[in-house]
């Protein structure tokens, strides 16, 4: 088991590698689309991670929102934020949905990975994003400060969760490096606390209502709250190379999920209907999982607090300042 602190060498020459390609890469297209006027038709390729908050993506291609918009969207699976740096450099992918926090350590070193839209904001209430503490452990890690000394799996070494982790355990009296941070793709979890390989977790839905389900005792509800009151967590992004090519592209991406986000209002039995088809949640499981609240809308106070904390706990050199990740493109609704 290793130490959170040494993963960060390696991310900063993993990711000065991606900028070295980016330069090369970032202005391949890999889409059918065109911008400017008159219909634009694309083939996307749509890198997400595996949970419940691409309800709106999930939705605009089950209703033919994207259709409407003249896209054809092809979802590809990602382990977070992190594995969709290099995706997006190599051309692999077009489009993602990334936590805030990677977005803001490509703008450090210059991979022109760019925010376009919300992906959601974590919502007011419910256990989505959870600090969840396995059974074997449930009846002696009671508090934040028990979690000293201990092994807590996190999505990616380095990044959102164990910045959100950090955040919290600073805020109860713990020093965050007492804690061993170990790198688990969200799926992996469940079986792991369950084992007690290790003592905690920080898990996401559809995972956060498995691992109750197995006896998993959760430790604190939407812990990224010590960051901001129900903050964005993620945003949709593509490369600078590629939107500064295909903003209206991006724009029609955007209108369709807009689009479901009002649907997903109107109706809100309908994601949970149709979430075994796109995840590997149950038709029962789809009725138990807390949901984010979708939005599209992103502005400059939705990214600082992230900035602020990703500098303060040195998972950023300095504070990246907002704007400079931030891209408007066009309202593409038809």
């Amino acid at each position: 088991m290793m130490m959170h602190r040494s993963s960060r060498t390696r991310r900063t020459a993993a990711l000065a590698t991606a900028a070295t390609a980016a330069g090369i890469l970032l202005a391949a297209c890999g889409s059918g689309g065109h911008s400017g006027g008159g219909a634009t038709t694309a083939t996307l390729t749509v890198g997400v991670p595996p949970v419940v908050e691409l309800g709106d993506l999930y939705t605009a291609d089950s209703k033919g929102f994207f259709a409407r918009e003249g896209l054809t969207v092809k979802i590809t699976r990602l382990n977070g934020g992190a594995a969709l740096v290099p995706a997006l450099v190599s051309g692999t992918v077009q489009i993602g949905q990334s936590n805030i926090v990677s977005v803001l350590q490509a703008q450090q070193q210059n991979i022109g990975m760019r925010c376009f839209a919300a992906g959601y904001r974590s919502p007011s209430a419910g256990a989505e994003l959870s600090l969840v503490v396995s059974p074997k452990d449930a009846g002696t890690v009671t508090s934040p400060a028990r979690l000293a000394g201990q092994a807590v799996a996190v999505n990616s070494l380095d990044n959102s969760n164990q910045l959100v982790a950090e955040a919290y355990l600073a805020r109860h009296g713990v020093n965050p490096a007492s804690v061993h941070f170990v790198a688990l793709a969200y799926p992996d979890m469940p079986s792991a606390l369950a084992a007690g390989r290790v003592a905690a977790a920080i898990t996401d839905e559809p995972f956060t209502t498995i691992t109750r389900s197995q006896g998993a005792k959760v430790l604190a509800t939407q812990p990224d709250q010590v960051i901001a009151a129900h903050p964005v967590y993620a945003c949709w992004v593509a490369s600078a190379g590629w939107l500064s090519g295909h903003r209206q592209v991006a724009g029609k991406f955007v209108a369709a999920l807009a689009r479901a986000d009002a649907y997903m209002a109107a109706h809100p039995a309908y994601l949970p209907s149709i979430l075994p088809k796109y995840t590997t949640v149950s038709a029962a499981m789809a009725r138990q999982v807390t949901l984010p609240d979708f939005t599209t809308r992103l502005a400059p106070p939705d990214v600082e607090p992230w900035a602020r904390a990703a500098a303060r706990y040195k998972m950023t050199r300095s504070v990246v300042a907002p704007a400079s990740v931030l891209v408007a493109v066009p309202d593409g609704a038809s």
